[in-house]
């Protein structure tokens, strides 16, 4: 018998409804300043948990300081860097202010956010524009083709799909997420299909854009079958902040990794960041590359698999299982120990493969301490060096001791 109270078994019932109801619609691009709640001029948003400047190594600060000199925050690297030990600069945590920053990335006042409502609770979740995996802010790179990019983006890319959405009404991200479930994407680090379907329906109001304008942008999502991964991001934030805040609860709520700590959230236990070093993805390098180059895991994208997407929809993707070192039996054997940790199934996000089953969704902190089976992320995994981008594609987990101590804290408030 799981160890849970009566109590936490009605939380839980009464968490992972708000969780599974929720309704993600993309519905504008904006600057992150005017939307975001809390971000000040002068602070950057980083992947969790919370860190200080002095703190931060790797490749988060080579992307802290790329995002310094990209929001004119420092004129120099040396000034940026001085600045953050200083806390000149002022870090937080996306999922502190209802954001998320997939891998190295950042949110800064000026640049322009996806911004995805919840038609039932009116909630709002934002994740930045998805560069690519090429040379990119979000793997801590920066340089002049970075920075041209970032203003195409910030300049012409944002307003036209801003635009774009005004003119559909919005996008509606589950009826996306449930077909592209069965078009081969598990919706983290495979969005072919969902990014396909997106840029379809953006389409016709895009074409009445001025061809200086629209040439670039069709081009630019064309390259780009990643870009729906900000959507993913920011429907799973949604998803979580629902069932969040429901007292005895022991439902993950947020989770993420900076490249030196990782940490989770959890439902009945306020706002209270349980932290474990992060540990180093084991996957498939690309050449030149192996083990020793990599750097612990990043990324608030961990939350897209708590959601029930990425790994927990592994079966979904088979041409994804070789990049991460996978097969259909690891699928399969993911799927399995998470119906063992998790509080219900998706009635909307389907799999195929599963007997047309819906993906196991809600990780309960209190199972994964008792059986000891920890949630699988597949991640792109970075290199431990700032500046040197991405090395390959893997799986990892948070850390035991995250959910041991959540746990701890859980029994002793609900006893």
């Amino acid at each position: 018998m799981h160890e849970t109270t009566a109590r936490t078994d009605e939380a839980n019932r009464t968490a992972i409804e708000r969780v599974l109801a929720s309704e993600p619609w993309l519905v504008a691009v904006k600057p992150a300043g005017e939307v975001v709640p809390g971000l000040a001029p002068n602070m950057i948003l980083h992947a969790a948990p919370p860190i200080a400047g002095a703190e931060v190594a790797g490749v988060l600060r080579g992307a802290l300081v790329g995002a310094a000199l990209s929001e004119g925050l420092a004129a120099s690297a040396e000034d940026a860097e001085a600045a953050l030990a200083a806390g000149t600069i002022v870090l937080g945590a996306a999922q502190d202010h209802g954001a998320m920053a997939g891998g190295a990335g950042s949110i800064t006042a000026s640049a322009p956010v996806l911004v995805v409502e919840d038609r039932v609770s009116g909630r709002r979740a934002f994740h930045f524009l998805m560069e690519g995996f090429g040379r990119a802010l979000v793997l801590g790179m920066y340089d002049e083709e970075v920075e041209r990019r970032l203003t195409w983006m910030r300049d012409e890319l944002a307003p036209a799909l801003d635009r774009a959405l005004r003119e559909l009404g919005g996008v509606d991200v589950r009826a996306i997420i449930a077909e592209a479930l069965r078009r081969g994407d598990e919706l983290h680090n495979r969005n072919a299909a969902a990014t396909s379907m997106l840029v379809g329906l953006l389409a016709p109001a895009i074409a009445g854009e001025p061809v200086a304008i629209r040439g670039p942008v069709f081009a630019f999502l064309a390259g780009n079958p990643q870009f729906f991964v900000g959507v993913s991001l920011a429907a799973a934030r949604l998803a979580l902040d629902a069932g969040h805040g429901v007292e005895g609860s022991s439902l993950l709520t947020a989770v993420g990794a900076n490249g030196r700590e990782c940490a989770i959230k959890v439902s009945g236990l306020g706002e209270a960041w349980f932290t474990a070093p992060a540990e180093v993805p084991a996957g498939v390098y690309f050449d030149g590359h192996g083990p020793a180059d990599a750097g612990a895991a990043i990324g608030d994208s961990f939350a897209v698999e708590c959601a029930g997407l990425g790994a927990s929809a592994l079966c979904a993707a088979p041409a994804l299982w070789p990049l991460v070192g996978a097969d259909e039996a690891r699928a399969r054997a993911i799927d399995h120990d998470l119906r063992r940790i998790t509080l219900a199934e998706h009635p909307r996000y389907r799999v195929p493969m599963l007997d047309d089953g819906g993906v196991p969704t809600g990780i309960d902190v209190l199972r994964v301490a008792q059986l000891g089976i920890r949630p699988v992320i597949d991640i792109a995994m970075t290199h431990r060096e700032p500046g040197r981008g991405m090395i390959g594609f893997g799986l990892t987990s948070p850390p035991a001791a995250c959910f041991e101590r959540a746990a701890h804290a859980l029994r002793a408030r609900v006893a």
